[in-house]
């Protein structure tokens, strides 16, 4: 996009734009809002920022395992933050070194020789919290990202969901809707699926005065057919769903399968049961009924992943502390939900 064009879209002379960007004259604030309005919506000022910053990342090395670069269906939002990973790569020019996790049998010092060989300007771990993988990696002195996971201890910097915020999200929708008696449907998962587990007992603590309660229900995993069986078995124990009226899946992996066992009980979804939930795969908009779900940012990971490891090496300093990024969640309302009648 021109100075040109940014004009024509505006409705003023080529010389005003001008002035509006680099604030080199007095301008109306009416016009300078038009201005910037059409800069921001044409991408013109991102590419301009870009422009006057020059990338520091030639190469990154990203620290993976090896089951994450699947492409299966349980494996969607792996694959899709890695395809974007992928993409954002290329246009910028940066080379990616794969390195795979399974390859050093749990040696994780031959892992940062090996990034550290690899002659990176900088390092993503995607997902693998490991304490002592993550420790190693730091002490390589590069500048390092934890993608789509989080740091317990903050010495890595990362970038990831807002699980916490999604979950409470999740649990205002439902009430909204009418519901006070929820059960959350978990797997023993990692950081920041517990993160979600926390946001969910938060929200419905604060909403207790309402009458509203929570019951967990933890599944051995999160894939389709255990979450089916997990459930299946549940509701046999439980036939009248101890008076539940929504259930919150910790993912929509999850929410297939609970799906799937609600309706092999003859449970009809949302007409006795509202299901919601948490991440908007693809395979959740082609369910009958289509999922009402937790839109999580799944393609804006990697660019930010990317924007903070260029912003830390181009700044980083001693003793300077990490920093987490959270990508705010949406509600996506389909189907699987309806509001209580009384």
């Amino acid at each position: 996009m021109s100075l040109k064009k940014i004009a024509e879209k505006s409705g003023v002379a080529i010389s005003t734009v001008s002035h509006v960007l680099n604030g080199t004259a007095k301008i109306s604030e009416e016009v300078r809002n038009r201005v910037l309005t059409v800069a921001k919506e044409t991408g013109y000022l991102s590419s301009r920022l870009r422009r006057a910053m020059p990338p520091t990342l030639k190469k990154i090395a990203l620290v993976v395992g090896s089951e994450r670069l699947r492409h299966t269906d349980v494996n969607y939002v792996s694959w899709t933050i890695l395809e974007s990973l992928r993409k954002e790569c290329t246009s910028r020019n940066i080379e990616i070194e794969p390195v795979l996790i399974d390859d050093f049998a749990g040696d994780y010092q031959q892992i940062a020789e090996r990034v550290l060989g690899s002659k990176c300007d900088g390092i993503l771990v995607y997902f693998d919290e490991d304490r002592k993988l993550l420790d190693e990696v730091f002490k390589t002195g590069l500048s390092c990202i934890l993608l789509a996971g989080q740091d317990p201890t903050m010495h890595i910097g990362s970038v990831g969901i807002g699980d916490r915020n999604g979950a409470r999200l999740g649990i205002e929708y439902l009430k909204d809707l009418g519901h006070k008696h929820i059960g959350i449907i978990t797997w023993p998962g990692r950081y920041t699926i517990r993160q979600r587990q926390d946001g969910f007992d938060e929200a419905i603590r604060e909403n207790a005065g309402i009458g509203m309660s929570g019951v967990t229900i933890m599944l051995e995993s999160f894939r389709p057919e255990s979450a089916e069986q997990g459930m299946l078995e549940w509701i046999e124990q439980n036939p009248d769903l101890q008076g539940i009226t929504a259930f919150f899946c910790m993912a929509d992996n999850v929410a297939l399968g609970a799906l799937k066992a609600f309706q092999q009980k003859g449970i009809r979804v949302p007409e006795d049961v509202s299901i919601l939930g948490f991440d908007d795969i693809l395979a959740g908009q082609m369910t009958q009924p289509p999922l009402s779900t937790i839109h999580t940012p799944l393609h804006h990971i990697a660019t930010s992943a990317l924007d903070e490891l260029e912003l830390l090496s181009r700044t980083s300093e001693e003793g300077a502390p990490a920093k987490r990024v959270e990508l705010g969640c949406r509600i996506i309302p389909r189907q699987s939900c309806q509001a209580i009648i009384e």
